[in-house]
Protein backbone atom coordinates (compact mmCIF):
# COMPACT_ATOMS: atom_id res chain seq x y z
CA UNK A 1 0.00 0.00 0.00
CA UNK A 2 1.39 3.29 -1.07
CA UNK A 3 1.59 6.32 1.96
CA UNK A 4 -0.24 8.59 1.66
CA UNK A 5 0.91 11.69 -0.30
CA UNK A 6 2.23 14.39 2.31
CA UNK A 7 2.34 17.83 0.52
CA UNK A 8 3.75 19.91 3.58
CA UNK A 9 6.71 17.38 4.18
CA UNK A 10 7.22 17.77 0.69
CA UNK A 11 7.15 21.38 0.57
CA UNK A 12 9.55 21.32 3.99
CA UNK A 13 12.43 19.19 2.33
CA UNK A 14 12.26 21.59 -1.03
CA UNK A 15 10.80 24.78 -0.18
CA UNK A 16 12.93 25.94 -3.77
CA UNK A 17 11.43 24.19 -5.99
CA UNK A 18 8.51 26.84 -6.00
CA UNK A 19 10.88 29.25 -7.08
CA UNK A 20 11.52 29.98 -10.37
CA UNK A 21 14.77 31.99 -12.11
CA UNK A 22 15.16 35.47 -12.81
CA UNK A 23 14.12 36.51 -16.45
CA UNK A 24 13.69 32.50 -17.12
CA UNK A 25 11.53 32.49 -20.60
CA UNK A 26 13.71 36.28 -21.74
CA UNK A 27 16.42 36.18 -24.10
CA UNK A 28 19.41 36.16 -22.19
CA UNK A 29 17.84 34.85 -19.33
CA UNK A 30 17.94 33.10 -16.63
CA UNK A 31 19.63 35.35 -14.25
CA UNK A 32 20.61 35.18 -10.98
CA UNK A 33 17.51 35.87 -8.69
CA UNK A 34 14.11 35.23 -7.85
CA UNK A 35 11.98 36.11 -10.69
CA UNK A 36 8.88 33.82 -9.82
CA UNK A 37 7.24 32.48 -6.61
CA UNK A 38 4.27 29.89 -6.17
CA UNK A 39 2.60 30.77 -3.38
CA UNK A 40 -1.29 31.53 -1.67
CA UNK A 41 -2.17 35.20 -2.23
CA UNK A 42 -5.14 37.55 -1.69
CA UNK A 43 -6.26 40.69 -3.71
CA UNK A 44 -8.39 43.47 -2.36
CA UNK A 45 -9.96 46.69 -3.92
CA UNK A 46 -11.53 49.21 -1.59
CA UNK A 47 -11.83 52.86 -1.49
CA UNK A 48 -10.73 56.07 0.48
CA UNK A 49 -6.64 54.57 0.45
CA UNK A 50 -6.52 58.88 1.43
CA UNK A 51 -8.60 58.95 4.44
CA UNK A 52 -7.01 58.63 7.83
CA UNK A 53 -9.75 56.05 8.90
CA UNK A 54 -8.47 53.52 5.81
CA UNK A 55 -5.33 54.34 5.98
CA UNK A 56 -5.59 53.15 10.19
CA UNK A 57 -7.58 49.98 8.96
CA UNK A 58 -4.33 49.32 6.48
CA UNK A 59 -1.88 49.74 9.54
CA UNK A 60 -4.38 47.04 11.78
CA UNK A 61 -4.36 45.00 8.41
CA UNK A 62 -0.49 44.25 8.27
CA UNK A 63 -0.38 44.52 12.46
CA UNK A 64 -2.19 41.05 11.56
CA UNK A 65 -0.17 40.04 8.90
CA UNK A 66 3.39 40.76 10.82
CA UNK A 67 2.24 38.22 13.30
CA UNK A 68 2.72 35.16 10.98
CA UNK A 69 5.34 37.01 8.43
CA UNK A 70 7.60 39.36 10.79
CA UNK A 71 10.70 36.56 11.11
CA UNK A 72 10.70 36.19 7.55
CA UNK A 73 10.46 39.82 6.37
CA UNK A 74 13.44 41.43 4.87
CA UNK A 75 12.89 44.22 2.58
CA UNK A 76 10.32 47.18 2.18
CA UNK A 77 10.13 49.05 -1.54
CA UNK A 78 8.69 52.18 -1.81
CA UNK A 79 7.51 53.83 -5.36
CA UNK A 80 8.74 57.48 -4.77
CA UNK A 81 8.40 57.98 -1.43
CA UNK A 82 8.22 61.27 -0.40
CA UNK A 83 10.85 60.84 2.24
CA UNK A 84 13.86 58.46 2.09
CA UNK A 85 14.72 55.81 -0.33
CA UNK A 86 12.87 53.33 -2.13
CA UNK A 87 14.71 50.39 -0.78
CA UNK A 88 14.92 49.62 2.88
CA UNK A 89 16.07 46.82 4.82
CA UNK A 90 12.92 46.00 6.78
CA UNK A 91 14.79 45.95 10.30
CA UNK A 92 15.71 49.32 9.51
CA UNK A 93 12.07 51.02 8.33
CA UNK A 94 9.72 52.78 10.12
CA UNK A 95 6.52 51.56 11.11
CA UNK A 96 3.77 51.87 8.79
CA UNK A 97 1.32 53.47 10.93
CA UNK A 98 3.99 55.91 11.44
CA UNK A 99 4.50 56.29 7.95
CA UNK A 100 1.17 56.54 6.59
CA UNK A 101 0.04 59.05 9.65
CA UNK A 102 2.87 61.74 8.44
CA UNK A 103 2.32 60.95 4.47
CA UNK A 104 -0.51 64.13 2.73
CA UNK A 105 -3.73 62.89 1.35
CA UNK A 106 -2.83 64.06 -1.81
CA UNK A 107 0.11 61.71 -2.23
CA UNK A 108 -0.71 57.86 -3.12
CA UNK A 109 0.74 55.06 -0.86
CA UNK A 110 3.37 52.61 -2.52
CA UNK A 111 4.66 49.57 0.15
CA UNK A 112 6.16 46.51 -0.55
CA UNK A 113 6.96 44.20 1.69
CA UNK A 114 8.66 40.98 0.90
CA UNK A 115 11.00 38.22 2.05
CA UNK A 116 13.71 37.75 -0.30
CA UNK A 117 17.11 37.30 0.24
CA UNK A 118 17.79 39.73 -2.16
CA UNK A 119 15.74 43.17 -2.45
CA UNK A 120 14.96 42.07 -6.36
CA UNK A 121 13.56 38.34 -5.40
CA UNK A 122 10.20 37.46 -5.60
CA UNK A 123 8.90 35.84 -2.42
CA UNK A 124 6.19 33.98 -1.05
CA UNK A 125 5.81 36.50 1.61
CA UNK A 126 3.97 39.86 0.66
CA UNK A 127 2.19 41.89 1.56
CA UNK A 128 1.66 45.00 -0.56
CA UNK A 129 -0.33 48.39 -0.41
CA UNK A 130 -1.07 50.18 -3.67
CA UNK A 131 -3.65 53.24 -2.50
CA UNK A 132 -4.84 56.28 -4.66
CA UNK A 133 -4.44 59.91 -3.31
CA UNK A 134 -7.18 61.95 -2.40
CA UNK A 135 -7.03 64.12 -5.88
CA UNK A 136 -6.99 60.77 -7.92
CA UNK A 137 -10.05 59.57 -5.51
CA UNK A 138 -11.69 63.04 -6.44
CA UNK A 139 -10.97 62.61 -10.54
CA UNK A 140 -12.81 59.27 -10.27
CA UNK A 141 -9.37 56.89 -10.31
CA UNK A 142 -10.74 55.85 -6.57
CA UNK A 143 -9.59 52.20 -6.65
CA UNK A 144 -7.00 51.45 -3.74
CA UNK A 145 -5.45 47.67 -3.81
CA UNK A 146 -4.06 45.71 -1.07
CA UNK A 147 -2.29 42.13 -1.95
CA UNK A 148 -0.99 39.84 0.81
CA UNK A 149 0.44 36.18 0.27
CA UNK A 150 1.57 33.55 2.06
CA UNK A 151 4.43 30.97 1.53
CA UNK A 152 2.26 27.61 0.24
CA UNK A 153 4.14 25.57 3.22
CA UNK A 154 2.90 27.76 5.34
CA UNK A 155 -0.99 27.09 3.95
CA UNK A 156 -0.46 23.62 4.40
CA UNK A 157 0.84 23.84 7.64
CA UNK A 158 -1.55 26.47 8.77
CA UNK A 159 -4.75 25.61 6.83
CA UNK A 160 -7.39 28.05 8.00
CA UNK A 161 -4.94 31.25 8.82
CA UNK A 162 -5.21 32.73 5.66
CA UNK A 163 -8.44 32.55 5.21
CA UNK A 164 -8.84 34.21 8.65
CA UNK A 165 -6.58 36.86 7.29
CA UNK A 166 -8.75 37.40 4.20
CA UNK A 167 -12.15 37.82 6.00
CA UNK A 168 -10.60 39.97 8.54
CA UNK A 169 -8.83 42.34 6.26
CA UNK A 170 -11.64 42.53 3.80
CA UNK A 171 -13.97 43.63 6.94
CA UNK A 172 -11.40 46.66 7.95
CA UNK A 173 -11.29 47.68 4.54
CA UNK A 174 -14.57 47.44 3.16
CA UNK A 175 -13.54 45.40 0.38
CA UNK A 176 -15.63 46.02 -2.77
CA UNK A 177 -14.32 43.07 -4.63
CA UNK A 178 -11.51 40.27 -4.41
CA UNK A 179 -10.16 36.97 -4.94
CA UNK A 180 -7.42 34.48 -3.47
CA UNK A 181 -6.09 31.40 -4.12
CA UNK A 182 -2.58 29.81 -6.21
CA UNK A 183 -0.63 32.80 -7.70
CA UNK A 184 2.87 33.66 -8.86
CA UNK A 185 5.07 36.47 -6.85
CA UNK A 186 6.99 38.10 -9.69
CA UNK A 187 10.17 40.04 -9.24
CA UNK A 188 9.22 43.51 -6.96
CA UNK A 189 11.60 45.25 -9.62
CA UNK A 190 11.51 43.19 -12.64
CA UNK A 191 8.10 42.65 -13.21
CA UNK A 192 8.30 42.88 -16.81
CA UNK A 193 10.74 40.36 -17.45
CA UNK A 194 9.03 37.65 -15.23
CA UNK A 195 5.56 38.43 -16.45
CA UNK A 196 6.53 35.12 -19.53
CA UNK A 197 7.08 32.97 -16.42
CA UNK A 198 3.86 33.72 -14.83
CA UNK A 199 2.02 33.34 -18.37
CA UNK A 200 3.52 29.95 -19.07
CA UNK A 201 2.38 29.10 -15.46
CA UNK A 202 -1.06 30.06 -16.02
CA UNK A 203 -1.62 28.19 -19.16
CA UNK A 204 -1.09 25.14 -17.25
CA UNK A 205 -2.90 26.12 -13.90
CA UNK A 206 -6.26 27.58 -14.48
CA UNK A 207 -6.69 28.18 -11.08
CA UNK A 208 -3.65 30.24 -11.11
CA UNK A 209 -4.28 34.30 -10.64
CA UNK A 210 -2.34 36.83 -13.44
CA UNK A 211 -2.01 40.17 -13.74
CA UNK A 212 -0.76 42.85 -11.67
CA UNK A 213 -3.54 44.12 -9.41
CA UNK A 214 -2.43 47.88 -8.57
CA UNK A 215 -1.69 48.63 -12.29
CA UNK A 216 -5.42 47.68 -13.89
CA UNK A 217 -7.62 48.74 -10.34
CA UNK A 218 -8.42 52.21 -12.34
CA UNK A 219 -8.79 50.88 -16.03
CA UNK A 220 -11.89 51.91 -17.49
CA UNK A 221 -12.60 47.86 -18.38
CA UNK A 222 -13.19 47.46 -14.17
CA UNK A 223 -16.47 48.53 -14.23
CA UNK A 224 -18.35 49.70 -11.11
CA UNK A 225 -20.13 46.35 -10.41
CA UNK A 226 -18.34 43.78 -12.10
CA UNK A 227 -15.52 41.13 -10.66
CA UNK A 228 -12.35 40.39 -12.48
CA UNK A 229 -12.27 36.49 -11.46
CA UNK A 230 -13.10 33.59 -9.47
CA UNK A 231 -10.93 31.69 -7.00
CA UNK A 232 -10.50 29.67 -3.74
CA UNK A 233 -12.10 32.46 -1.88
CA UNK A 234 -14.19 35.23 -3.81
CA UNK A 235 -15.13 38.36 -2.42
CA UNK A 236 -18.40 40.35 -3.53
CA UNK A 237 -19.98 43.33 -1.89
CA UNK A 238 -23.52 43.89 -2.17
CA UNK A 239 -23.70 45.97 -5.14
CA UNK A 240 -22.26 42.49 -6.97
CA UNK A 241 -24.14 40.12 -4.37
CA UNK A 242 -27.22 41.64 -5.66
CA UNK A 243 -26.60 41.85 -8.99
CA UNK A 244 -26.32 38.14 -9.03
CA UNK A 245 -29.53 37.91 -7.15
CA UNK A 246 -28.15 37.59 -3.67
CA UNK A 247 -27.21 35.28 -1.27
CA UNK A 248 -30.09 32.92 -1.71
CA UNK A 249 -30.03 32.58 -4.95
CA UNK A 250 -26.04 31.40 -4.93
CA UNK A 251 -27.08 28.93 -2.36
CA UNK A 252 -29.36 27.49 -5.06
CA UNK A 253 -27.14 26.70 -7.05
CA UNK A 254 -23.91 25.83 -4.92
CA UNK A 255 -24.01 22.47 -3.34
CA UNK A 256 -23.48 23.45 0.73
CA UNK A 257 -20.91 20.24 0.96
CA UNK A 258 -18.05 22.50 -1.26
CA UNK A 259 -19.16 26.46 -0.40
CA UNK A 260 -19.35 28.28 2.47
CA UNK A 261 -20.16 31.63 2.43
CA UNK A 262 -19.02 34.08 5.15
CA UNK A 263 -20.48 38.12 5.98
CA UNK A 264 -17.73 40.01 6.07
CA UNK A 265 -19.92 43.52 6.51
CA UNK A 266 -20.53 44.96 3.49
CA UNK A 267 -21.07 41.67 1.57
CA UNK A 268 -19.92 38.30 0.98
CA UNK A 269 -16.72 36.00 0.79
CA UNK A 270 -17.55 32.68 -0.78
CA UNK A 271 -14.99 29.64 -0.41
CA UNK A 272 -14.97 27.11 -3.51
CA UNK A 273 -14.02 23.67 -2.12
CA UNK A 274 -12.25 22.75 0.78
CA UNK A 275 -8.55 23.87 -0.51
CA UNK A 276 -6.96 26.03 -2.53
CA UNK A 277 -6.46 24.52 -6.13
CA UNK A 278 -4.56 25.56 -9.28
CA UNK A 279 -5.83 22.65 -11.21
CA UNK A 280 -4.66 19.33 -12.20
CA UNK A 281 -5.76 15.89 -14.22
CA UNK A 282 -6.78 15.26 -17.45
CA UNK A 283 -8.94 18.41 -17.57
CA UNK A 284 -7.18 20.64 -14.72
CA UNK A 285 -9.88 23.22 -14.36
CA UNK A 286 -10.95 23.39 -10.77
CA UNK A 287 -14.06 21.99 -10.27
CA UNK A 288 -15.56 24.58 -7.59
CA UNK A 289 -14.09 27.22 -9.33
CA UNK A 290 -16.03 26.20 -12.70
CA UNK A 291 -19.11 25.82 -10.97
CA UNK A 292 -18.97 29.45 -9.11
CA UNK A 293 -17.61 31.37 -12.39
CA UNK A 294 -20.43 30.07 -14.49
CA UNK A 295 -23.08 31.28 -11.52
CA UNK A 296 -21.17 34.84 -11.63
CA UNK A 297 -20.83 35.07 -15.18
CA UNK A 298 -22.85 37.68 -16.05
CA UNK A 299 -20.80 40.31 -13.83
CA UNK A 300 -17.15 38.86 -14.65
CA UNK A 301 -15.54 41.45 -16.78
CA UNK A 302 -15.21 40.84 -20.64
CA UNK A 303 -12.07 42.53 -21.21
CA UNK A 304 -9.49 44.06 -18.79
CA UNK A 305 -7.46 45.26 -21.90
CA UNK A 306 -4.23 43.39 -21.08
CA UNK A 307 -3.10 41.69 -17.89
CA UNK A 308 0.91 41.89 -18.76
CA UNK A 309 3.03 44.29 -20.65
CA UNK A 310 4.17 43.88 -24.47
CA UNK A 311 6.75 41.10 -25.58
CA UNK A 312 10.43 42.16 -26.16
CA UNK A 313 11.11 39.16 -28.41
CA UNK A 314 7.85 37.70 -29.14
CA UNK A 315 7.49 36.05 -25.68
CA UNK A 316 4.17 34.87 -24.70
CA UNK A 317 2.62 37.32 -22.40
CA UNK A 318 -1.02 37.90 -21.69
CA UNK A 319 -1.85 40.88 -23.97
CA UNK A 320 -5.33 41.49 -25.95
CA UNK A 321 -6.95 38.76 -26.84
CA UNK A 322 -5.14 36.24 -24.71
CA UNK A 323 -5.64 38.28 -21.35
CA UNK A 324 -9.14 37.94 -22.33
CA UNK A 325 -9.10 34.40 -23.33
CA UNK A 326 -7.53 33.87 -19.64
CA UNK A 327 -10.72 35.98 -18.11
CA UNK A 328 -13.13 32.59 -19.77
CA UNK A 329 -10.22 30.10 -19.25
CA UNK A 330 -13.08 28.59 -16.79
CA UNK A 331 -15.83 28.92 -18.96
CA UNK A 332 -17.73 25.62 -19.70
CA UNK A 333 -20.89 24.54 -22.11
CA UNK A 334 -24.21 24.79 -19.59
CA UNK A 335 -24.48 21.14 -21.10
CA UNK A 336 -21.46 19.98 -19.58
CA UNK A 337 -22.35 21.25 -16.03
CA UNK A 338 -23.80 18.30 -14.51
CA UNK A 339 -20.49 16.35 -15.23
CA UNK A 340 -18.39 18.64 -13.36
CA UNK A 341 -20.88 19.07 -10.13
CA UNK A 342 -20.44 15.22 -10.12
CA UNK A 343 -17.14 15.45 -10.42
CA UNK A 344 -16.65 17.48 -7.31
CA UNK A 345 -19.32 15.87 -5.15
CA UNK A 346 -17.79 12.50 -5.97
CA UNK A 347 -13.72 13.39 -6.29
CA UNK A 348 -13.15 16.76 -4.06
CA UNK A 349 -12.92 16.98 -0.01
CA UNK A 350 -15.69 18.25 1.55
CA UNK A 351 -15.87 20.93 3.45
CA UNK A 352 -15.59 20.45 7.51
CA UNK A 353 -14.21 21.79 10.61
CA UNK A 354 -10.84 21.69 9.59
CA UNK A 355 -11.23 23.88 6.29
CA UNK A 356 -13.82 26.47 6.98
CA UNK A 357 -14.47 28.97 10.20
CA UNK A 358 -17.13 28.34 12.92
CA UNK A 359 -18.92 32.00 11.34
CA UNK A 360 -19.64 30.58 7.57
CA UNK A 361 -23.68 31.18 7.40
Amino acid sequence: MQPEFNLAAELAKSPHLLEMPGSLLIKGGPEDYIGAALCLRGTLYFKEAHTPLVREALSQCFDEFRHCAEPHLTWLWREEPPEGKPLTAYGDARPLREMLAGMDEDYPLSFYYGSGKQSIDASGWRFDISGQSAWESRIGRDLSVLEFSVPLLYQEQNPLKFLHLLLDFARRLAAMQGYAGHACNLSPTRRSNNEPTEAFMAARMPGLDAGTAGLLANRPEFKPTGIKTVSWLTVLDQARLDRVGGIEALRAQLPPSHFAFYDYGAGVVIQAGAYPSGGDGDDPKPAAYVLLNHVLKSIRYTTVGSLHGGSHDGELRLVGWSADQWLQRLDVDAAELPAWRTKLLDNEPKLDATNTLPERL
